[in-house]
C-alpha cells in the first residue's frame, strides 16, 4: 500500500512539476474569470475574485454578453448611446502581496468595436494598498484606436512602492468624444513578474514534498 501511494505521489510530482508547469509559475494570470464566463456584479466591495460593472445610466450599459465572444461563450459588452458625458466599464482587484515593488506588470486582453462605431476606450491599472484601502497611483489611460475585429491591447508598468494590489479597469466614455459606442472585451490577463497565484503556490508545495519523500526513504 505504501508503495502504491508513493507511486501516485510520484506521478503527481512528475505532472505538476514539469518544465511547462515551472514556466507557468513565473507569471500566471492573477485575474478570476478572465474570459467573462461568470456574472458581472454591481454590489460593491470586495472586488477580488469577481468583475464589478459600472455605468452612468441613461443610454450606457455594462454586461456579460453572448453576442460577440472571442473565446468561450461570453465577453464583456460595453455600450454608450447617442448621449455625451457618459461612461461604462468593469474592473477587478488582484492581490499580489507586498514586496513586489519594482517588478514589471502587464494588463492585457483583446477588444473590438461593433462595425461602423467609433470608440473612446480608457484602459489602466490602479495601484492600491488593500490593507489601508487607498490608491497609491495609477497608470496613464491607454486610449487605443480600436478596429472592428479583435485586437490585442496591453498596459505595462512597474509596481510602485507600497502597493500590494492592482485594480485593472476597462472603460469607455463619451466626454467630448465618440457617441454610439459598442465595445467587446475578452481574454484578459494581469501578470506581475515573479508573483505566483495561490494555486501555484500550493502546487509548488506539493513539488517540494514530493521531492523530499524519496530522500527520506533512502536514509
Amino acid at each position: 500500500m505504501k508503495s502504491f501511494k508513493f507511486s501516485l505521489l510520484t506521478v503527481a510530482v512528475a505532472v505538476f512539476c514539469s518544465p511547462a508547469m515551472a514556466a507557468h509559475l513565473d507569471n500566471p494570470n492573477l485575474l478570476t474569470d478572465p474570459s467573462f464566463e461568470g456574472t458581472l456584479t454591481f454590489d460593491g466591495p470586495p472586488f477580488v475574485g469577481t468583475w464589478e460593472g459600472f455605468n452612468a445610466g441613461v443610454s450606457s450599459t455594462s454586461e456579460f454578453s453572448t453576442d460577440m465572444p472571442r473565446t468561450g461563450a461570453q465577453s464583456l459588452e460595453l455600450n454608450i448611446g447617442p448621449d455625451a458625458n457618459l461612461f461604462a466599464g468593469a474592473f477587478q482587484d488582484a492581490n499580489f502581496g507586498f514586496g513586489a515593488a519594482g517588478a514589471m506588470a502587464w494588463f492585457s486582453g483583446w477588444h473590438k468595436l461593433a462595425a461602423g462605431d467609433s470608440g473612446g476606450s480608457e484602459i489602466r491599472i490602479e495601484w492600491r494598498d488593500s490593507v489601508a484601502n487607498t490608491e497609491i497611483s495609477r497608470t496613464p489611460n491607454l486610449a487605443p484606436v480600436i478596429g472592428s475585429t479583435y485586437e490585442e491591447f496591453i498596459v505595462s508598468a512597474t509596481v510602485p512602492a507600497g502597493a500590494n494590489s492592482a485594480r485593472v479597469v476597462y472603460a469607455i466614455q463619451s466626454f467630448g468624444g465618440a457617441l454610439n459606442q459598442q465595445v467587446f472585451v475578452d481574454d484578459v490577463n494581469f501578470n506581475v513578474q515573479g508573483v505566483p497565484e495561490p494555486a501555484s503556490l500550493a502546487i509548488a508545495g506539493l513539488c517540494l514534498v514530493g521531492l523530499a519523500i524519496p530522500s527520506r526513504r533512502h536514509r
